[in-house]
């Protein structure tokens, strides 16, 4: 591996929290729309793991939640939900071509809310220069039908949304969450160990040790950044990777030892707690433990 290669892969933090449970897109409606029409989050998935996308490309588009309007948008751009909030949108009698979509978060991953996304966001495409083929692309497949187009506008969104994380992290648009935790470089290094070493006999010292930092500065800060403690977050992530791993058939026990916990019995019911399902049915069939998120 070479040098540069070697430093990409240690500081591709964001990578290493997705793993392969990155956010998911899933369009619902391409076209031009006309008037108003009502939006909400999927019935087969919990809210606090949904989002909500819609990307125009030209008209306008405004925003009601309780029939009160909240944004408008009146040039090319997006407007995302951080939460499957129900809302209406109103576009002129003229029509406006757009593009929505949820998003869905895979329980094996990070949720909005942890990752720290506004309850709404809206950007126009000025603001983030760079994403001219994407957006084009995208509306190219949404709008001109061919084989394979439903697969490959989730896929444009997909990456739109990665492109979106970005630039909010990068410009702080986001709140207290992991991508802005991901602004601090001590902090930023703390999440990425606790990442990729969940096993580990993680305590408040040792992270803060490797922060390079007092504990109760650490500890200040990590909550300030990430809106939780660093035990809560450690949690988090370890029931997060013991779930990826008994879905992928592993046995409870070994799971335990993976990810940290003294017990079988103790991370099972930490399961049934978090996710309201027991270990055995996320071994077996993906539908009864309500875990597909396409």
């Amino acid at each position: 591996m070479s040098e540069q290669t070697r430093n990409l892969s240690e500081h591709d933090i964001l990578s290493d929290v997705f793993g392969v449970n990155h956010p998911r897109g899933n369009a619902f409606f391409t076209g031009t729309l006309c008037g108003r029409s009502d939006h909400q989050g999927r019935d087969d998935k919990p809210l606090i793991q949904q989002g909500i996308l819609h990307v125009l490309r030209s008209g306008s588009v405004r925003v009601f939640i309780d029939g009160r309007q909240t944004h408008f948008l009146d040039r090319p751009g997006l407007i995302l939900f951080g939460k499957a909030t129900r809302h209406e949108i109103e576009t002129p009698k003229t029509g406006s071509d757009i593009v929505c979509a949820n998003l869905l978060f895979h329980d094996a991953g990070p949720g909005p809310a942890l990752l720290g996304i506004p309850d709404c966001l809206v950007l126009t495409f000025d603001e983030m220069p760079g994403l001219e083929m994407i957006t084009g692309q995208l509306f190219n497949e949404a709008f001109e039908i061919q084989p394979g187009t439903r697969t490959a506008v989730n896929l444009l969104i997909d990456l739109l949304f990665l492109m979106v994380m970005r630039h909010c992290q990068k410009h702080g648009l986001m709140r207290a969450g992991i991508l802005s935790a991901l602004r601090d470089p001590r902090i930023s290094r703390v999440v990425g160990a606790l990442y990729n070493r969940p096993g580990h006999g993680w305590s408040v010292e040792s992270q803060a040790e490797l922060a390079g930092m007092s504990r109760a500065a650490f500890a200040q800060l990590f909550r300030d950044l990430l809106g939780i403690s660093p035990g809560e977050f450690l949690q988090t992530i370890r029931l997060e990777r013991a779930h990826a791993l008994l879905q992928a058939g592993q046995r409870l026990q070994f799971v335990a030892g993976e990810v940290g916990y003294r017990s079988s019995t103790a991370l099972a019911r930490a399961i049934l707690q978090k996710y309201g399902v027991s270990p055995r049915m996320l071994q077996g069939d993906l539908k009864t433990a309500s875990v597909a998120i396409r």
